[in-house]
């Protein structure tokens, strides 16, 4: 499995299904990934996936008309004067499992990809590998709804939906609507094999020259009937702040819009100036604030210069900047992972709120470098580094 974890996207990759190669050799184990594999009969070739566009025009979704009936003709939409893109969906409650064993009830909508995604966010809209995933018959899971129910990317679940159970892999953690539209979405052959119907919702984007009360009732009249809901615009929030002297002193605020699922939207310009990608060894590429790359390379250096490197487990990195609130909550404020000033090392192994098991000693070298460790709070957050003070490097 593999994650974007410097970024609002998580997407699986389709590791899972090519043969295994862990515990081989490296020599055999690259053999294996190239060497060409025997053909099968030409009438037995399976057909090839289909490659999903790069980029999309994005449009945003301002009216849903829900409950449509069985005569109603969604395309007849298009008749209506303003209305620029839509898509068909069908939308029904599934169940799976919760953390404490108990059945947690989820909103499940079964979408056509390619008339869907250009009425997504456009941080989900235009990462290609979401809407892959979703071809390929995996399902995107909320990052909120993943948070709460400790979902992994790339592991399968089993939802039980009107008709009978169905396994599926989660493909990807993703915003699917500003505000929400579903706990998760498939791609419509899941949704039939899940008992989900025909289409039954119709989601619209609109000119913004038109008026959206009068064109949704004239939707509703053009496909034949239901109930026409107008969506609001997301929030715009402005000047997010570090609180505190040092704070106001160092950290430019923002402005990001809300999405109403845990995850925000930061001022492009403002991720462009301060967040820069950084480079941890045997972890990979993460991205972080400018300020704090200097203080976190030096505690990395000092980390590895005392032997404990071997201390952190690459599986188990999880990043660091990824604008969200905290816990995925709206109702709570920005993480400091929004900011790119916190990073979690050796994540499962220190999940939030069981007993830490990083080594002090790590510890005590982020602390002399300007951080602050999770594990040490009321609810411990053992992974979690973030910068508390600015020092001096070099």
């Amino acid at each position: 499995m593999q994650e974007a974890v410097d970024g609002e996207i998580l997407a699986a990759d389709t590791a899972a299904q090519q043969e295994p190669t862990e515990g081989m050799p490296v020599e055999e184990a690259a053999a294996l990934s190239q060497a060409p594999a025997a053909e099968p009969p030409a009438d037995e070739l399976p057909d090839e996936p289909v490659q999903v566009p790069a980029e999309v025009e994005v449009h945003r979704a301002d009216v849903i008309v829900r409950g449509l009936p069985p005569s109603a003709a969604p395309h007849q939409a298009f008749d209506v004067p303003g209305v620029e893109h839509l898509s068909g969906v069908s939308r029904f409650d599934a169940s799976i499992v919760g953390p404490d064993g108990t059945a947690e009830v989820l909103q499940v909508m079964a979408v056509d990809p390619a008339t869907f995604r250009p009425l997504t966010p456009a941080v989900t809209a235009q990462e290609p590998a979401v809407w892959q995933r979703l071809v390929e018959g995996d399902v995107v899971v909320r990052h909120d709804v993943a948070h709460n129910l400790g979902l992994e990317l790339g592991s399968d679940i089993t939802l039980t939906g009107p008709v009978r159970p169905q396994t599926v892999r989660i493909g990807a953690f993703a915003s699917n609507g500003a505000p929400p539209l579903a706990d998760l979405i498939v791609p419509w052959d899941v949704g039939s094999d899940l008992g989900g119907g025909d289409v039954d919702t119709l989601i619209v984007a609109l000119r913004d020259d038109v008026d959206p009360p009068a064109s949704a009732e004239a939707i509703t009249a053009a496909v034949g009937g239901g109930e026409a809901e107008v969506r609001e615009a997301p929030v715009r929030q402005q000047a997010a702040r570090i609180v505190g002297t040092g704070g106001r002193t160092h950290f430019e605020p923002f402005s990001y819009t809300d999405l109403g699922d845990g995850m925000i939207v930061i001022d492009p310009a403002w991720v462009k100036k301060w967040i820069v990608p950084v480079e941890i060894p045997g972890m990979g590429t993460t991205r972080v604030h400018r300020i704090m790359a200097p203080q976190l390379m030096a505690a990395l250096r000092e980390v590895q210069e005392a032997g404990l490197y071997g201390h952190f487990k690459k599986e188990q990195f999880a990043g660091a900047w990824v604008p969200r609130h905290i816990d995925w909550r709206p109702d709570r404020p920005l993480s400091m992972h929004a900011w790119g000033l916190a990073i979690d090392f050796n994540a499962q192994d220190n999940w939030l709120g069981k007993k830490p098991v990083m080594d002090v000693r790590i510890v005590r070298i982020f602390e002399k470098w300007g951080f602050q460790w999770g594990g040490w709070w009321n609810r411990p957050d053992g992974m979690h580094f973030e910068l508390a003070r600015v020092v001096q490097v070099g």
